[in-house]
C-alpha cells in the first residue's frame, strides 16, 4: 500500500513546512504549496460527488479536457486524490481523435473548463444511447470551501494501493491506431523518482514548462518530478523562442529559471532566433543560457547540427542532455549527469531503477559485444502493466517479463566499456531491409540534416521487387532545388554507398500525426506508391 499517494504526502509536507512556497506559475497567476494543497482538497470531494460516490472514484475514468494551466496541474491531482483514473486530453486535438480517446478509455466524467465545454457537450452527444458521460465545469476561482489544516487532510487521505491505476496515456499511433497505456500508482511513483534522482531535482529548481500536459515528456519528465522534489514549474501553453531568451535573460528578476526541458525543433528555432539577435544581445543571451542548471531533448532525435551549435557558444557552453523513454515505460535512459557522457547520437545509460537488454529475434539470445544491433527490451518497477482492455496487445509487448519497446539499438563503444545507448529506430518502420543489409533511417537522417539548407527529412523504406527496400528520403530545404544525384553526392562522405537514398521528394512539410510523431507508412503510401 502508498502512504496516500506518495506526490500528495510530498506536496503536503512541502504545504507544511514552507507554506509559502511558489509551486505554480502561469503568469501572472501564483500558486504556493499550501495553495495547491488547498485547492486539491476542495475540488476532490466534488469530483467523487459528480462521480455518483460518496467513498471515492475508485479507478472511474476521468478525462481531463481544461487548456493548459493551473487548473490542468490541479485536475489531475484533485482527480487521484479521489480515487480516479486521470486521462489528460489535448484541447486543440480535433473532435474525432478525442471522441476516440474518451470512448476508448470509456469515461465516466469530463472535467472540464469554460473554454472547453462546448467540446465536452460534443463529446457526449456522441454516446449511443445507455452511455454515461457527465461533464464537471470547474473555475479556479469557484474552489472556495473552508479545508482547514490543508496538510494534514492530505496527509491523512486513506492509503492508495499501489496496483491501483493512476493515468491512461495514449500510444502516438505511428504503427497502428493509438492505445491506452495504463500507469499504476507504483509504476508512476517508480518513474518519477527515478527522474527526480537522475537529474538531481532540488527545492531551488524553477523548470520552464512549454509541453503539452497529455503524454509523458510533459506530466511525468516535466511537472510531477517538480513537485515531487517541492521545486516550482513556470507554464507557458506556447513557445516562443524570443520570448524564451527574454525570460532566460530575466531582465525583470522575477524567479530565474534553472531547467529547461523540450524538443530538437524547438532548440533549432532557439538557434534561429539567436542568430537574428544583435551581436550585444547574442552574447547577453548566451551568457543567460550558461546560467542554467540543465537543459534537455526529447521526444525525437537531436540532430548533431544543433547540439553543436548549442555547445560551441550559442548555448553558452550548454551540453544538451538528451533522453529515451516511452508511454509505457517513463524515461529509460539519458546520457551521462557528466557533460564528457554527453555524446552525440545515443541516449545514455539505464535510469535508477531500469534495466536494459538488447534481443537477438533470430538467435534468441541476449547481445552482449559492443555494436550489434538488437531489439531494446526493458523491465522495472516503472513499466506499464496492460493496454487498456487490449490483453492481446498486452501479451505481445512482453518476452519473460521484460517490455519490448519495438526500438531496435546498440550498446555503443563511443562511451568505453559502459555502452552508451545508441537507438537505430523503430523495428517497424525505421530499419530499413535493403538486400541484406538493415539500415537505420535514423541514421540517414542525421546525415541529410547535417546538409546545408536542411531544415526537416523523414527517411523510408520504399518497397522493391529486386531489393526488397530502398532508401526513399523526404526532404523540407529552403534551397531552390534539390536533386537525388546531388544529394546522394553530398552524403557519400559520411554514408556507405548502399545506405544512399535511391528515390527523393521535396515537400512543404513533413506529414506528423497529433502527437508530433512523422507518419511514415503515410509518407510511403502517398509519396512513393507508384515508385
Amino acid at each position: 500500500m502508498l502512504n496516500s499517494y506518495p506526490l500528495l504526502a510530498r506536496i503536503a509536507a512541502r504545504a507544511r513546512t514552507t507554506p509559502d512556497a511558489p509551486a505554480i506559475a502561469v503568469p501572472p497567476f501564483e500558486a504556493s504549496y499550501e495553495r495547491l494543497a488547498v485547492d486539491i482538497l476542495r475540488l476532490a470531494p466534488r469530483l467523487a460527488v459528480c462521480g455518483e460516490r460518496t467513498d471515492g472514484l475508485r479507478e472511474a475514468r476521468v478525462a481531463l479536457l481544461v487548456d493548459k494551466g493551473y487548473l490542468a496541474v490541479l485536475g489531475l491531482l484533485s482527480i487521484w486524490a479521489a480515487g480516479g483514473l486521470a486521462i489528460p486530453v489535448l484541447p486543440s486535438l480535433p473532435i474525432p481523435e478525442q471522441a476516440y480517446l474518451v470512448n476508448t478509455a470509456d469515461c465516466a466524467l469530463i472535467l472540464v473548463d469554460k473554454n472547453n465545454r462546448a467540446r465536452a457537450e460534443n463529446l457526449v452527444a456522441q454516446k449511443k444511447e445507455g452511455e454515461k458521460l457527465k461533464i464537471m465545469e470547474v473555475a479556479v476561482e469557484d474552489l472556495v470551501e473552508e479545508v482547514g489544516d490543508a496538510a494534514a487532510a492530505l496527509e491523512a487521505l486513506a492509503p492508495i494501493d499501489g496496483d491501483a491505476r493512476a493515468m491512461m496515456l495514449f500510444t502516438s499511433g505511428t504503427t497502428g491506431r493509438p492505445k491506452g497505456a495504463v500507469t499504476r500508482h507504483s509504476s508512476l511513483a517508480a518513474q518519477v523518482e527515478s527522474t527526480v534522482e537522475a537529474w538531481r531535482w532540488t527545492q531551488d529548481d524553477n523548470l520552464l514548462h512549454i509541453l503539452p500536459l497529455n503524454h509523458l515528456h510533459g506530466i511525468a519528465v516535466g511537472l510531477l518530478p517538480t513537485l515531487w522534489a517541492g521545486a516550482s514549474v513556470e507554464m507557458w501553453d506556447k513557445f516562443d523562442a524570443d520570448k524564451v531568451w527574454a525570460r532566460w535573460i530575466n531582465a525583470d528578476g522575477q524567479r530565474p529559471i534553472t531547467m529547461f526541458f523540450f524538443v530538437p525543433t524547438g532548440y533549432s528555432r532557439l538557434i534561429a532566433a539567436h542568430n537574428a539577435m544583435a551581436p550585444e544581445r547574442k552574447a547577453e543571451a548566451s551568457a543567460a543560457s550558461a546560467k542554467l542548471r540543465l537543459q534537455v531533448s526529447g521526444s525525437a532525435p537531436l540532430p548533431v547540427s544543433v547540439k553543436a551549435a548549442w555547445e560551441n557558444g550559442i548555448g553558452g557552453g550548454q551540453v544538451i542532455l538528451e533522453r529515451y523513454g516511452m508511454t509505457e515505460t517513463g524515461l529509460i535512459a539519458g546520457t551521462g549527469w557528466e557533460n564528457e557522457k554527453r555524446v552525440k547520437g545515443c541516449v545514455g545509460f539505464p535510469f535508477p531503477g531500469m534495466e536494459i537488454r538488447l534481443w537477438d529475434p533470430a538467435e534468441n539470445i541476449i547481445i552482449t559485444a559492443r555494436d550489434i544491433p538488437g531489439d531494446i527490451e526493458v523491465r522495472g518497477p516503472q513499466v506499464t502493466k496492460e493496454y487498456w482492455r487490449n490483453p492481446e496487445a498486452t501479451v505481445k509487448e512482453f518476452r519473460d517479463g521484460w517490455f519490448r519497446t519495438g526500438d531496435v539499438g546498440i550498446f555503443s563503444g563511443e562511451a568505453g566499456e559502459e555502452g552508451m545507448l545508441k537507438i537505430l529506430g523503430r523495428a517497424s518502420v525505421d530499419i530499413i531491409k535493403s538486400g541484406g543489409e538493415k539500415l537505420s533511417a535514423i541514421e540517414i537522417e542525421r546525415a541529410i540534416l547535417e546538409l546545408p539548407g536542411m531544415k526537416d527529412v523523414a527517411v523510408v523504406g520504399v518497397p522493391d521487387e529486386e531489393w526488397g527496400q530502398v532508401v526513399g528520403a523526404v526532404i523540407v530545404t529552403d534551397r531552390e532545388t534539390v536533386e537525388l544525384k546531388t544529394l546522394r553526392d553530398e552524403l557519400r562522405s559520411e554514408l556507405a554507398a548502399y545506405k544512399l537514398p535511391r528515390k527523393l521528394k521535396v515537400l512543404d512539410a513533413i506529414p506528423r500525426n497529433g502527437m508530433g510523431k512523422v507518419q511514415k507508412k503515410l509518407i510511403v503510401e502517398r509519396e512513393f506508391a507508384s515508385a
